[in-house]
């Protein structure tokens, strides 16, 4: 009964919003927006018009749903909700695109602090998802003070738009968030999907962190540095550095130029091996960070080579005493 109330209710809520945004955007246009790129690219929000059904939108005895929607719809798309989950604790807000077993792997991190138990619930009910046939939708995201008693995701041309079923609950001292992760059919996704809800509306990375450094390193089979360490500090980095043949460490060294720190991140460099790979990924665990290559995962060799990388990830998603694992 609810899930047919707020696939109603939403339906309406994306005509009514439509009609608005066709009225209120006519003629208004969006830009369209190894190693890293520098790190000013980025893009504005695209337009969207929010909706608060009235009792008008709202199903009959049904809760209030609230839906950002742009101008065409193409109805619900989530063949399975995969978890839902209602929280007061400091998660991040992340929306994203799973496409993938590395991914889902990967994804939980971004949780690992805030809520592991979540992180947790999210990897093993996701666990059977079929990669081949479908994709995971995740979104995260502060919802007021309303409580959410359902949601489903839908389509509407290019944008991905959340439906919730929400039931008023007034005034609150912390607001709630809700995570949610969605099974999608492959056929049912958009290309380039945009998330019509968010200020940035592209799809965050599927995983915390970012690759600021990544390059080959010589012949290093005697190599006896350090292959995992923090180098958030100049010292550490200049001590990590230090242990890496002289052309490789000038390689990251200048890459690291483009891609100064931000105040709200740490940095953690490793020493990895591959066949070929085109850079790395860090995977954060509850007590644990470590990173792997990608780009070469259908590369075999005989023989592996070695590279470093140094990636960044915000300080406030690395859980408490994690340990650097090689």
């Amino acid at each position: 009964m609810l899930l047919g109330s707020l696939r109603k209710a939403v339906s309406v809520a994306l005509l009514a919003a439509s009609l608005t945004t066709l009225s209120a955007a006519c003629g208004r246009q969006q830009p369209a927006t190894g190693v890293p790129p520098s790190d000013n690219a980025g893009g504005g929000p695209a337009p969207s018009a929010i909706v608060t059904p009235t009792p008008s939108t709202s199903a009959p005895g049904g809760p209030a749903v609230s839906a950002s929607a742009p101008l065409s719809g193409n109805g619900a798309i989530s063949t399975r909700r995969v978890y839902v989950r209602e929280t007061t604790r400091g998660v991040p807000e992340v929306h994203t695109v799973l496409d993938n077993e590395r991914d889902l792997s990967r994804f939980p991190g971004y949780f690992m602090k805030s809520d592991p138990k979540i992180a947790d619930a999210i990897a093993s009910r996701a666990a059977r998802t079929d990669f081949s046939r479908s994709v995971l939708v995740a979104w995260s995201r502060t919802t007021g003070c309303n409580s959410t008693k359902d949601a489903l995701l839908f389509r509407s041309g290019s944008r991905l738009v959340l439906g919730l079923a929400q039931s008023p609950m007034g005034q609150c001292l912390v607001a709630n968030h809700v995570v949610v992760v969605f099974e999608v059919p492959r056929d049912r996704m958009p290309k380039e999907p945009r998330f019509a809800q968010e200020r940035n509306p592209r799809a965050d990375p599927p995983a915390p962190g970012r690759t600021v450094a990544f390059g080959g390193l010589e012949d290093i089979r005697e190599y006896n540095g350090r292959r995992s360490a923090e180098v958030t500090s100049a010292r550490q980095l200049e001590a990590f550095l230090a242990g890496l043949p002289r052309k490789g460490a000038a390689a990251l060294r200048e890459q690291l130029t483009r891609h100064p720190r931000r105040g709200d991140e740490r940095r953690f460099a490793f020493v990895l091996t591959g066949c070929g790979p085109t850079g790395a990924v860090l995977t954060i665990g509850r007590r644990e960070l470590s990173a792997s290559p990608t780009g070469d995962e259908a590369i075999r060799c005989i023989q592996t080579q070695s590279y470093a990388a140094v990636l960044a990830v915000p300080s406030q998603l690395v859980p408490a005493h994690a340990q650097l694992i090689d």
